[in-house]
């Protein structure tokens, strides 16, 4: 549900072969059915989620994705979390916040009765030690770049290394209240610190930049671990937890399906409540769509091409949006990628934008060819006379294959322009990028926030990115996934308007998630961050399917 799949051919016949026997008893039974499989209402509050594969870490520092994530957000919490529908912030151990005028000063005051599980109190200096520890294992916690922006995250030259946490920008003022003061104002930042990079941790041994165990963990959260194996694991309610009585879930257990195929029998036999993070075929996506019980949403995760602005004709504003403009995305999204995607006019889904609009639907990238000649002619190349030979720079993946020669296809027939699709393995890719040997590059990024300076910072920064963000498939959590903070850069791109008129990248397109969830299942709400929340899920035991 939370991640750009690559092409999983392996699935193919097994599941064609899973879904006719499972079409098979449906119809021998002479029932037409508006859920997939059985439907058994659960007496307790108990939820079964297959969330692809069971949690490698618990320790926020080190989550890198869905289920990893998805376990740390349930076991702590930051100082604010995110309304599960709206991405909005919501208070967590923060009661509330404020800022300066230039949203470059943030306050936070922590309330009194936010316990750890040891029954000692969190405060704001459990913040500070935490933030720092993240920014200590450097490169190798995955989502280390989003403390960037906060002074002193990245140490200036003329700061010692023993004298670098006086500068510091988080400070806990007293012990519920914490400070933070950023190097770029933010008008998002209480959304930014709802990710669960930013919430705090107990350290139980002397070298704090080791990962924490399970047999280690003290949490904050609405749940604590209470067990783990090859099969499981297990999360129960936390007795210690301040707003325990809007927690309803006793119970939640990660379940290790062990495929797609397998996800689908037991969701279908009635034996998990939920199945995500699933790479479904495009098959198995048309069988299921027609179930009450299917859901498919927009996901934070773009496909855009980036231009090499540094070299003539790329240079030229005129030359990108003409070629922008070429493209016909609802074609790409319907015709060569099976739907499974969604056009993207922008680079931001709407609620990653500001709270109105940024643009006018007039200014999203549509498909306009008379424009695109207009501006090629007006740019010195009238129907592509003399335009050099594109290099379009792609990884090694089947459905970016697929996707770039529709892309070429297209230059060719609007505005008669020659590109030559330049294939490389990862790590060549990555050094290609680097050393500038494209005119045009595919990139992605899974939206880690709603904070839109920090989607921007990723998407136009010129700096090494985080392959965490940018690899075509699921992040590896066995190798480094951030850059040092030290590298990262301030964008020159400051709002998504700015950066729709200077188009130093063109979006593509926004990944589609899918998910199977049992009707008496309420309050497990899908958004573009695929950050569900367990404290809001709900298990209706008195559920029953209504008659028509």
């Amino acid at each position: 549900m939370r991640r750009i799949h690559k092409s999983k051919l392996r699935i193919g016949a097994a599941l064609l072969l899973v879904f006719s026997l499972m079409l098979a008893s449906c119809f021998k039974d002479h029932q037409p059915s508006t859920y997939y499989g059985k439907v058994v209402v659960p007496r307790a509050q108990e939820f079964r989620w297959s969330d692809g594969g069971l949690p490698q870490t618990f320790d926020p520092a080190f989550a890198a994705a869905p289920p990893d994530t998805d376990a740390v957000r349930a076991l702590f919490e930051g100082l604010t979390d995110y309304d599960p529908r709206t991405l909005d912030p919501i208070p967590g151990v923060a009661t509330r916040w404020e800022s300066s005028a230039d949203a470059r000063v943030w306050t936070f005051y922590l309330r009194e009765d936010a316990k750890w599980s040891n029954g000692e109190r969190v405060t704001a200096a459990d913040f500070v030690r935490s933030w720092e520890r993240t920014l200590k294992i450097g490169p190798l916690a995955p989502h280390t770049e989003l403390l960037s922006n906060i002074v002193g995250a990245v140490p200036a030259p003329e700061v010692s290394a023993k004298d670098s946490s006086k500068s510091f920008g988080a400070e806990a003022v007293s012990e519920n209240v914490l400070r933070v003061r950023l190097r770029r104002g933010d008008s998002r930042f209480p959304s930014l610190v709802a990710h669960s990079v930013f919430r705090p941790v107990k350290v139980a041994h002397a070298d704090e930049t080791r990962r924490i165990e399970a047999h280690d963990l003290v949490s904050n959260g609405a749940f604590h671990l209470s067990g783990t194996d090859n099969n499981q694991v297990l999360l129960e309610r936390a007795n210690t937890y301040w707003d325990g009585g809007s927690v309803a879930l006793q119970r939640v257990a990660f379940v290790n399906s062990g495929s797609p195929e397998n996800a689908l029998s037991a969701y279908y036999a009635g034996e998990v409540d939920a199945v995500t993070n699933a790479p479904f075929e495009p098959l198995a996506l048309k069988l299921l769509a027609g179930y009450k019980d299917f859901r498919r949403s927009t996901y934070g995760a773009l496909t855009y091409y980036k231009f090499n602005s540094q070299q003539e004709p790329f240079d030229d504003v005129r030359v990108r949006e003409a070629l922008a403009i070429a493209i016909d995305r609802e074609r790409v999204s319907r015709d060569h990628l099976g739907g499974a995607t969604q056009p993207a006019g922008k680079f931001l889904p709407e609620t990653v934008s500001e709270a109105k609009p940024v643009v006018d639907k007039t200014e999203l990238l549509e498909l306009d060819v008379k424009r695109a000649r207009d501006l090629l002619a007006e740019a010195g190349f009238p129907n592509g006379d003399g335009f050099p030979v594109i290099r379009l720079l792609i990884n090694r993946n089947e459905q970016q294959r697929i996707v770039a020669e529709a892309i070429v296809a297209m230059w060719k027939t609007a505005l008669n322009i020659n590109t030559e699709i330049v294939i490389k393995n990862w790590d060549e890719y990555e050094a290609g990028i680097r050393a500038g040997d494209y005119d045009v590059v595919r990139r992605g990024m899974v939206m880690q926030t709603t904070d839109e300076l920090t989607n921007l910072r990723v998407i136009f920064d010129s700096t090494t990115p985080t392959v965490s963000l940018l690899q075509a498939g699921p992040p590896d959590p066995s190798k480094p996934q951030s850059v040092n903070p030290g590298e990262v850069r301030m964008p020159d791109v400051e709002s998504e308007e700015q950066a729709l008129k200077e188009l130093k990248a063109m979006p593509i397109y926004f990944a589609s998630s899918y998910a199977m969830v049992k009707p008496y299942v309420s309050s497990f709400d899908a958004n573009i961050l695929d950050a569900p929340s367990l404290k809001r899920t709900r298990v209706d035991t008195t559920w029953a399917e209504k008659k028509p």
